[in-house]
């Protein structure tokens, strides 16, 4: 059958997008293009993942030209869940996730009319992660408590801009538990396992 359109996606974030962990048949964008290869085969879906391990939103923006918007991508997917780093220079607050999160919605639309799909960071498993024991985490209730305001943002803004929202973080949290904690994070406490990526 000869295909009639090609619909290109970006996957646009941090290492949960890059996923580079797993083979390329387990990562989740792989998964996603492959998926929506099988329902619609008269459509070439071409995925271009444009994840970059350590990200923050400000980070991601600095290079939305050369990895997201020059690929004119019909729709782009993303997540970002370093804002909340300890360290000083990179660290992103609320405020700023916000309208970052605004920014790359408005520069893709505009840029050649693409349509965003925002993602929630998925869960972090506090006592596994190597900032267990820092206090920027410790003294406020933990890592993935932190990191809960960021997906709230996310949530927000998804609501405001009537855009579709990905709600990893509590699809992983209804898979761990029913599989545990092991089969969707890996021992780093943050990333995810080839089961989580599939589900």
């Amino acid at each position: 059958m000869t295909k009639q359109k090609t619909i290109t996606i970006v996957a646009f974030g941090d290492s949960i997008t890059e996923a580079v962990r797993q083979e390329l048949k387990n990562r989740w964008p792989e998964i996603v293009r492959r998926t929506l290869q099988e329902q619609f085969p008269s459509i070439e879906i071409n995925l271009i993942n444009a994840g970059v391990g350590g990200n923050t939103s400000r980070e991601g923006l600095a290079r939305i030209q050369e990895d997201v918007l020059k690929h004119q991508p019909d729709i782009i997917i993303f997540e970002f869940g370093n804002d909340q780093t300890p360290d000083p220079e990179r660290h992103v607050s609320l405020t700023e996730y916000k309208e970052n999160t605004h920014r790359i919605i408005t520069l893709v639309a505009q840029k050649n009319r693409g349509k965003s799909i925002l993602m929630t960071f998925p869960p972090v498993i506090d006592s596994w992660h190597c900032n267990y024991e820092h206090p920027a985490f410790k003294d406020n209730g933990g890592q993935d408590a932190c990191q809960e305001t960021y997906r709230q943002v996310t949530r927000q803004v998804a609501q405001e801009c009537s855009l579709p929202l990905i709600d990893l973080d509590l699809a992983v949290r209804a898979e761990m538990e029913s599989q545990g904690q092991e089969s969707c994070i890996l021992p780093d406490g943050v990333h995810l396992t080839d089961h989580a990526n599939h589900a």
